[in-house]
């Protein structure tokens, strides 16, 4: 018999049950929680379930009838996005079959239907094959990133899955004696928000990118079993920092900041290096480091200097409403002067403006 259901993080204990943090640290109750507080958008975990298998489907609904271009709709509209590297899951594995795969696609889609969902955005998991989970027209590969085999032993990850030049960093920084040491305190949580916020400022980070405190020390003492920040200081200064998330297997970098004064004594290098060994040591298997803004920059060659090896994550961009996004896109692009076609996020109608990018359509147009 097939069935499905949807829970709320209100739901606590059916959330753990379903989609555990040592299934996917990203989808579960604790961080999903974080983004619930932080964002205001509800989190809701899909789950559909035959005699033999369970998918778990975590995203967040936000409202679109806010936007200030959506004034005077009739009537509430919604569209989803995922944490990251989700997606849907197949948590219990019993002989998944074709059928299944389109039974859950149906449900989700009637879903959808019945609540007034717009658009869905899936920021799916390299590690999961779950891309065949969701109608595949819409699935569509977004970028190479870099992760680590972390069962080669330590020996072999120093020489064989570092770059000679980022072995020749890591030690410059052991030799001007940076310390990596675990955030153990508010006040160390305090000191890495502050170092992130200026590392966003330098490079001139979008307004999503640039995170509250609250955000920090709500990570930090709701998920002390599943993320860490590790701090680098280098004579009494915190000059690096970055935040992981880890559950079962996986590690994952999330989030780094670092002051460039500092740069050459590479702490980013150490408290990186430090981290894979203690992921190593802790019998995980593989760390994901991600990838950059764009293909092949500094953010990447860094990242691919720890590691030869990659995997491509994939992306899904639904629209369930056609007429409503397309009413949605026009309102933006007219509400900020800006050609529908320079529309860089999606949903469309999503995508920021910067200040200065509207007044110069708005000189060329005139």
């Amino acid at each position: 018999m097939i069935q499905d259901d949807l829970l709320m993080t209100s739901d606590a204990d059916r959330w753990r049950q379903v989609l555990p943090p040592e299934c996917c640290v990203m989808g579960s109750l604790e961080y999903v929680r974080v983004i619930e507080q932080q964002s205001g958008f509800p989190a809701r975990l899909f789950v559909w379930k035959s005699e033999h298998s369970t998918i778990a489907y975590p995203f967040f609904l936000r409202p679109v009838n806010t936007l200030p271009f959506a004034a005077g709709a009739n009537e509430p509209r919604w569209d989803i996005f995922t944490p990251e590297y989700t997606g849907p899951l197949i948590v219990k594995k019993g002989g998944l079959s074709e059928s299944d795969r389109k039974s859950f696609v149906e449900r989700f889609e009637r879903y959808c239907g019945r609540n007034n969902i717009v658009a869905e955005f899936a920021h799916m998991t390299p590690w999961h094959g779950n891309e065949d989970l969701l109608d595949p027209a819409y699935t569509v590969l977004n970028r190479e990133i870099v992760y680590i085999d972390l069962t080669m032993g330590e020996s072999a990850l120093w020489s064989k899955s570092l770059t000679s030049d980022t072995r020749r960093m890591t030690r410059q920084a052991e030799k001007a004696g940076v310390r990596v040491r675990r955030a153990e305190s508010i006040e160390d949580v305090k000191a890495f928000q502050k170092l992130h916020a200026s590392t966003m400022d330098r490079r001139k980070a979008l307004e999503c990118y640039r995170l509250p405190l609250k955000y920090f020390t709500t990570i930090f003492e709701s998920m002390p079993n599943n993320a860490f920040l590790v701090l680098a200081e280098f004579e009494n200064h915190l000059v690096a920092g970055g935040l992981f998330f880890h559950g079962g297997d996986d590690v994952y970098w999330h989030l780094s900041a670092a002051d460039m004064d500092y740069s050459r004594v590479r702490p980013v290098n150490q408290y990186l290096w430090s981290t894979i060994l203690w992921a190593a040591r802790t019998g995980k298997r593989r760390m994901l480091l991600g990838g950059g803004y764009k293909e092949d920059d500094g953010i990447f060659r860094f990242k691919a200097g720890f590691s030869p090896l990659r995997v491509m994550f994939s992306v899904h961009k639904r629209i369930h409403d056609e007429t409503a996004y397309k009413k949605l896109a026009t309102a933006w692009s007219l509400y900020y002067g800006v050609p529908l076609g320079k529309a860089q996020f999606f949903p469309a109608y999503r995508s920021p403006v910067e200040k200065n990018e509207t007044a110069n359509y708005s000189a060329a147009s005139g």
